[in-house]
């Protein structure tokens, strides 16, 4: 049985595996001779390529070559979608679907097996609190239960903090023998997206003597694709910055010239890209020796790139002035905003001796140097900290925290306490016009995924709506404790339609309940109320909400403001 955890990734994705035979947890190399697999779909001559293979023909005279798709999932800008090379024939979730199904492939060819039975799959915690990403969730989760090689009832999708999360309290539990207790920080700098996320995680043993960890998010900021809704803020901005500069510096376009984000332009990134890569120590000894205090002492060329035949230089200075432009006053800012809530909430962040307190630097870009220097400085890093001891056993796992959380995971080594991503329910105005929040489930209750709670009046009882009176008309989601904080959302007039049809009483009343699902995608689940005897059908409507965008007005988004 083939258990697998999968950290799909703007730039790179890592496949790992637990192995229960030998009790060895891996990141997979495949073909591709490193686990960091480029997430890069090439068409070329009516044939599909992916990773290094598809990386390699950007640029290529009729290559199709896709990147960036995970984080335009949920874009709607059409504009901005050709901007980035797609079309209608290819949508980024049809793209997305041949990168993962390929690789998917490939895991299987390499491990001798024919099926996956479990697949967890890490995906950006705000893709469970923000209306314009969280279909990016239910995509993610639709695309790998297409697939006739996976178990659909074994795809479960989680968030990347809880996967890296697990990961870190797992290594905690192999180096000193206890289990972590303590508030874990994550800074995860891709090549899409800084997230920077406050875990909680706590050990739990429940009646049958089964333990458990239970990881809670408690606070998360962050900049790039996922806040903004595009590319930005993050690795992939910061490279494409980068050589556009040295472009202009090299002086071989005409004043005011374009620089089209065509494939001459993406070789030079990928230029760019493997070079960081490769010479991190560099890198680091030279800043170290320098300092980033004066960049006039940094004129010293990185690299040469390439540019439509011309040479193309890189300087060290470059590196960090263009850092210092679009990353580290941002960067800076989100810490900040962290470390003012740890503040806020009496959490000792700053203690550098006890064991309930770590940071760990995750993705891609959190390996570039100044990324690094940055953090450093900020939390007054020392050479026995132990603020990232016993979780970081090996650095170079940093890069693969999440797929490697997502293995164990999957494999039921370490498991999660389920509680609910948002509250939800129902949004009605009684008889005198006052609002009514009818909640099923509040934000981070432990609930029971497949289970259907029911949307709750004040007297604790399923609240009865009436259909024709536009009882389905609108939804409350809440990301946060406060009603204050919540959204109103109407629901589009042709889904309410579909929802009232399934209402065939003389009265047209109901009940009308929520449930999730392993990948916290929510279903609404409708049941005839027989009003006069307090009875409701068992059997009900369930209506899988697989669409956010589709079902609800989000152009109509209310606050829900409780005198």
């Amino acid at each position: 049985m083939l258990k697998v955890g999968l950290d799909f990734g703007s730039t790179y994705t890592t496949v790992s595996v637990y192995r229960e035979d030998t009790q060895v947890l891996e990141a997979l190399l495949m073909n591709q001779n490193s686990p960091y697999v480029p997430s890069v779909v090439s068409v070329f001559r009516n044939k599909y390529e992916f990773g290094r293979a598809a990386k390699r023909l950007t640029g290529k005279k009729e290559a199709q070559v896709f990147k960036g798709f995970k984080m335009m999932l949920t874009q709607s800008d059409l504009k901005e979608l050709e901007r980035r090379g797609f079309s209608e024939e290819y949508m980024p979730e049809r793209v997305a679907g041949i990168f993962i199904e390929n690789l998917l492939r490939q895991v299987l060819k390499d491990c001798h097996e024919e099926r996956i039975d479990r697949l967890v799959v890490g995906v950006p915690e705000i893709w469970s609190e923000d209306m314009s990403t969280i279909d990016g969730r239910t995509m993610i989760r639709d695309i790998c239960q297409k697939m006739d090689f996976i178990d659909p009832e074994g795809v479960q999708v989680v968030s990347e903090p809880a996967a890296a999360s697990a990961f870190f309290a797992y290594n905690f539990q192999v180096s000193t023998g206890n289990c972590f207790e303590g508030k874990i920080l994550l800074i995860d700098y891709g090549g899409g997206t800084l997230d920077i996320t406050l875990t909680d995680v706590a050990a739990k043993t429940d009646e049958a003597g089964e333990k458990s960890v239970e990881i809670k998010v408690d606070k998360r900021t962050g900049a790039g694709e996922n806040e903004n809704g595009q590319i930005g803020q993050a690795g992939i901005v910061y490279m494409e910055s980068v050589v556009r500069e040295a472009i202009r510096q090299a002086g071989i376009l005409e004043e005011e010239e374009e620089i089209a984000c065509d494939g001459k332009f993406l070789k030079a990134v990928d230029m760019l890209e493997e070079e960081l890569q490769d010479r991190t120590d560099i890198l680091e000894e030279t800043f170290e020796e320098y300092g980033i205090d004066y960049p006039e002492d940094l004129e010293e060329e990185f690299t040469t790139l390439e540019y439509k035949g011309e040479d193309v230089p890189v300087t060290f200075r470059m590196l960090l002035e263009v850092y210092n432009d679009t990353i580290r006053s941002v960067f800076e800012e989100k810490l900040d905003e962290m470390i003012q809530y740890m503040r806020d909430n009496s959490i000792n962040y700053e203690e550098r001796n006890l064991d309930n307190f770590k940071i760990a630097l995750v993705g891609g870009f959190g390996n570039f140097y100044l990324v690094k220097k940055q953090v450093w400085d900020k939390f007054s890093f020392s050479a026995f900290d132990k603020r990232q001891q016993n979780i970081i056993l090996n650095r170079a796992d940093c890069e693969k925290a999440i797929s490697l959380g997502a293995a164990l995971l999957a494999a039921g080594v370490i498991s999660i306490r389920n509680t609910a991503p948002y509250s939800i329910g129902l949004c009605v105005k009684d008889v005198d016009g006052q609002v009514l929040l009818n909640y099923a489930f509040r934000y981070k209750q432990d609930i029971e995924f497949g289970t259907t709670y029911f949307a709750m009046g004040e007297d604790q009882k399923p609240f009865v709506i009436f259909t024709s009176s536009g009882g389905f008309s609108k939804f409350i989601i809440n990301k946060r404790e406060a009603d204050q904080t919540a959204l109103i959302v109407p629901v589009k007039e042709e889904f309410r339609e579909k929802l009232s049809n399934v209402i065939q009483n003389e009265y047209g009343t109901a009940v009308v309940g929520f449930s999730l699902d392993t990948s916290e995608v929510v279903s609404i689940h409708v049941h005839e109320f027989d009003l006069f005897n307090e009875e409701m059908d068992p059997q009900g409507h369930k209506i899988e909400l697989t669409r956010f965008k589709d079902l609800f007005d989000s152009t109509r988004v209310e606050k829900a403001v409780k005198e």
